[in-house]
């Protein structure tokens, strides 16, 4: 199917956005377990797009700790903010039809549509 891509207004953007770091920071202090981890994520977290550069020293730092779980969720995480950033966030990548605005909203770094994820959850071991 080849549908064209659902154009996010600046609001839309802005909430995904702010979905994705708020996931981002949680997992992070979820994972960080000094005060002075806790002020580093912090410190970040409060300008833009300097917040990439900021958190990714927390998560250097981190990276010893962390499970594969926990690695694949900041990864896709990082994923989505990529694809929010290329215009791409949004779009189930199978089918490439729109991902639902309510399952985005419950799984902000969602790859796939609801009947796709179902595929691939077939598939997988």
């Amino acid at each position: 199917m080849n549908t064209p891509a659902r154009p996010f207004d600046a609001k839309l953007t802005d909430e995904f956005r702010r979905r994705l770091l708020e996931a981002r920071e949680m997992l992070l202090r979820t994972l960080a377990t000094t005060d002075e981890e806790m002020a580093g994520l912090g410190a970040g977290l409060e300008v833009g797009d300097t917040t990439d550069r900021a958190t990714a020293a927390s998560v250097a730092s981190l990276g010893s700790r962390l499970t594969g779980q926990d690695k694949r969720a900041l990864d896709e995480i990082a994923e989505a903010l990529r694809r929010l950033g290329s215009g791409a966030y949004g779009m189930c990548e199978s089918c490439r039809a729109p991902i639902a605005l309510p399952r985005l909203r419950a799984v902000p770094a969602a790859r796939f549509c609801v009947p796709c994820q179902e595929t691939q959850e077939e598939v997988a071991p």
